[in-house]
């Protein structure tokens, strides 16, 4: 077994989750589909090896895991891209609600076919701009909104406040540059570093913290 597979086995069962060959296998499937649809949409980067989408890429996602409550939870996945973390975290967590949202018609294909091989409940995935989602007919209001790979401009704080219910979050994936956050009110809410992923941290924003102070 790959060094990275280990690693991101033993961290499931840090975890304490129940059933970890179950959800191995899962993962396993996800990131068979990952690679495969990776070689014709750009779905994550491709001068990564695929060896290394365990450890960052599916465990960097499940570090939310850690410090946020998913269960019974609507949520958002803005900028998913290949699933990412949305698809892990409800891989490890199924009773959420989970919409993977992109603005790019070939990765919201490529998530949809993902959705459907893995046979996903719940889990919707929406092409769209997110300034154009925030006013969709008949959308659902998110408990949760995450934030991976998106560097948060001013432009996206209304329609994320729209799209958030009254005590709803957004919690964003960081590293060292915390420059998109200057002038947010935010609570940091998990931060570790280490040799693999090096500085990680998430931040959690409040609705009604979502402007310029």
């Amino acid at each position: 077994m790959i060094q990275e597979k280990q690693i991101f086995e033993d961290y499931l069962t840090q975890l304490n989750l129940p059933e970890i060959p179950r959800l191995m296998g899962q993962f396993e499937h996800y990131h068979k589909l990952l690679v495969a649809h990776n070689r014709d949409v750009n779905l994550v980067s491709r001068k990564m090896h695929p060896d290394n989408y365990w450890v960052q890429h599916f465990l960097d996602s499940l570090l939310a895991v850690e410090c946020v409550d998913f269960i019974d939870q609507t949520v958002l996945d803005f900028g998913s891209g290949g699933g990412l973390p949305g698809i892990p975290i409800k891989l490890v967590v199924p009773d959420c609600e989970m919409v993977l949202l992109d603005s790019i018609n070939k990765k919201t294909k490529a998530m949809i076919e993902m959705v459907q091989a893995m046979s996903l409940p719940r889990t919707s995935v929406e092409c769209s701009r997110l300034e154009d989602y925030a006013f969709m007919p008949r959308r659902p209001s998110f408990d949760l909104i995450l934030c991976r790979a998106v560097v948060l401009q001013e432009r996206y704080y209304s329609p994320i406040r729209r799209l958030l219910k009254p005590s709803g979050y957004l919690v964003m994936y960081k590293s060292r540059n915390m420059d998109d956050l200057k002038g947010l009110k935010y609570e940091e809410i998990f931060s570790r570093t280490d040799d693999i992923l090096g500085k990680r941290r998430l931040v959690r924003i409040a609705q009604r913290d979502l402007m310029k102070r």
